[in-house]
């Protein structure tokens, strides 16, 4: 097998971080008037997802302390539907694994999954935890960004961690029972009904730049959730990373993992859905994808990795299989979940990718090689690429063209120091 030469390029993406989050998240709570929202003795449901959020165990911390600064007792409430095995015991690694703790937080975690239904939406009955109805006030806390799997003007942010997040398994399984094409309206509707019956008293908006730090928070009044949460997520658009060309031969994946993205990789990175019933988006438009190895923090869950066409047998020694499938069966988007073809090493895997488009020569391969679709600043690409990008304003060439090389046991190593 010939293998094109590969140059490490680094692309310049919009890096907007917050100097101090820590002192925005107080003033932005402080300037939302919270002080008249939080009685002494109140118990304070504060929610945690479980996406890789930056800052977001420091952000937690300065809610919490906030609140017990108003005499209020803070509990940091688990909000991620099924995620964790859909069982408390996963849910707590899960947060833990996330920097989310009680001795990080100063608060207790609360990852019952006990629910009920608290009303109907179009698509069926809206659960919530039963902890969550136990609380005399709640902040919603979750970032707004781009969904993996559906489209519309609500996707990843309160209304889904309200609609989703709080309701447990149960609510989960419930609104992903609706058609793919209706999940924005689901989410929407979902998340008014659970709004309209908990003691929601304000929402914490995270957003972050293309390099997923946190650049802004904001804070949203309940009624002004639905409203305000399309707005941002107009605004997260414009942020949403992605590569610096639209059509590879191969793209080489080294990590998948739920802890990178909620369906392992970022669908709106590799151009891929894999839903039936969905249309597939033409752009980017990557013929082969090898994904090489599971990220450690995932725990085994490379949901997602149907995304995929070719992986490791390292990798598929590492799933956690009960946890994917759970993921599936409560998204319903089995073809997600589904092994593709499983090769020893990295080696035999990016071969036997490059084989199946034909035997195409060497040099004339355009492919491109990523660490994960979060990290796209620095990245390996083939001659070929490079020279379709290498005149673009925001790209920087780092080194000259070199082999690949694999170890002993035919694998790559790190390409990035920092990783």
């Amino acid at each position: 097998m010939i293998f094109p030469k590969m140059v490490r390029i680094r692309q310049t993406l919009p890096s907007l971080p917050l100097a101090d989050p820590a002192a925005e998240v107080r003033k932005t709570l402080v300037d939302a008037g919270f002080a008249s929202k939080i009685r002494p003795g109140a118990l304070v449901g504060i929610t945690a997802g479980s996406r890789g959020i930056r800052n977001i165990a420091l952000i937690l911390r300065q809610v919490v302390d906030l609140v017990k600064s108003l005499g209020g007792r803070p509990i940091i409430l688990a909000a991620m539907g099924s995620h964790g095995g859909g069982v408390p015991e996963g849910q707590l690694a899960l947060l833990n694994s996330l920097g989310i703790s009680e001795d990080r937080l100063g608060a207790p975690l609360d990852c019952s999954i006990d629910s009920l239904v608290v009303g109907r939406a179009f698509y069926g009955d809206v659960f919530i935890k039963k902890s969550a109805l136990q609380c005399d006030a709640i902040v919603v806390v979750n970032r707004i960004k781009p969904h993996t799997s559906f489209h519309g003007d609500h996707e990843s942010g309160l209304l889904k961690m309200l609609a989703v997040g709080l309701g447990g398994p149960a609510g989960a399984a419930s609104l992903h029972g609706c058609e793919p094409g209706l999940l924005s309206r689901a989410v929407a509707e979902g998340g008014l009904v659970v709004l309209n019956n908990i003691p929601v008293v304000l929402g914490l908006a995270v957003l972050e730049d293309s390099y997923e730090q946190t650049r802004k928070l904001v804070a949203l009044q309940p009624e002004d959730f639905l409203h305000g949460e399309k707005l941002l997520l107009e605004e997260a658009r414009q942020f949403l990373p992605g590569l610096p060309t639209a059509d590879l031969d191969v793209l080489v994946v080294d990590q998948i993992g739920k802890n990178i993205s909620g369906t392992g990789m970022d669908t709106n990175v590799i151009g891929r859905l894999r839903i039936q019933g969905s249309t597939e988006p033409q752009i980017p438009s990557f013929k082969r994808i090898v994904v090489l190895d599971v990220a450690r923090e995932a725990h085994g869950n490379a949901y997602g990795i149907g995304l995929a066409d070719f992986t490791t047998e390292r990798l598929v020694a590492r799933l956690d299989r009960r946890v994917i499938n759970l993921n599936a069966l409560t998204s319903t988007f089995v073809q997600r979940a589904m092994i593709p073809m499983s090769l020893p090493n990295d080696r035999d895997a990016i071969a036997a990718a490059i084989r199946s488009l034909g035997g195409r020569a060497g040099a004339e391969l355009k492919i491109a090689r990523i660490y994960n679709t979060l990290h796209l600043s620095e990245m390996l690409v083939s001659v070929k690429v490079l020279q379709e990008i290498e005149h673009l304003p925001f790209i920087q060439v780092l080194g000259a063209p070199e082999d690949i090389t694999f170890t002993e046991e035919g694998n790559l190593s790190p390409f990035c120091s920092f990783f």
